[in-house]
């Protein structure tokens, strides 16, 4: 509920969908428009062009590739000409991330290469997809991170999201 929080603080109307009922209830409970369901279906049950966003935190992570290409495919539909996708997912370019931390949440499938993900927006249509790379770990100087050779240093220092920001023409 983070997000429509923010949108509607923004004066944006927005509603969420989530198949996790306790987020739902939490966001109803914030007075948050908010329907328990399955996002995809969603899009398909919308009008064409009808939207002006279609975003998601911390989903294609847990879907089968085609279930994303799919996401794609539905977002672009029911987007109005030059509306905007945006999806956030954990960062398999930060090894820990890719490595272990994705891991956590054993509903996580596979990590999702920021680039894959452009590709994928691309390639379904969209366009000026953009990668945001963020959430940089907090690691300070006396860690010891000075000497390792940069390359290294930045496969376990780069940011731990990104997320896919792509317009439809």
């Amino acid at each position: 509920g983070e997000w429509l929080q923010v949108l509607r603080e923004e004066g944006l109307t927005a509603r969420g969908i989530d198949l996790n009922a306790g987020m739902v209830e939490r966001s109803r409970e914030l007075g948050l428009e908010v329907e328990y369901g399955d996002a995809i279906a969603a899009l398909r049950a919308m009008p064409p062009e009808s939207l002006g966003a279609v975003t998601a935190f911390h989903m294609v992570e847990h879907i089968p590739f085609g279930a994303v290409v799919a996401l794609f495919d539905e977002a672009l539909r029911c987007l109005k000409p030059g509306g905007i996708v945006l999806f956030e997912t954990p960062n398999p370019e930060n090894l820990i991330v890719g490595a272990c931390n994705f891991y956590y949440d054993p509903t996580h499938r596979n990590p999702i290469p920021p680039e894959a993900l452009r590709y994928v927006a691309e390639v379904r249509g969209f366009v000026d997809a953009r990668i945001h790379r963020l959430h940089p770990p907090a690691v300070t100087p006396e860690e010891g991170m000075d000497s390792v050779p940069e390359r290294v240093r930045a496969a376990f220092l780069s940011a731990q999201d990104y997320s896919i920001i792509a317009r439809k023409p």
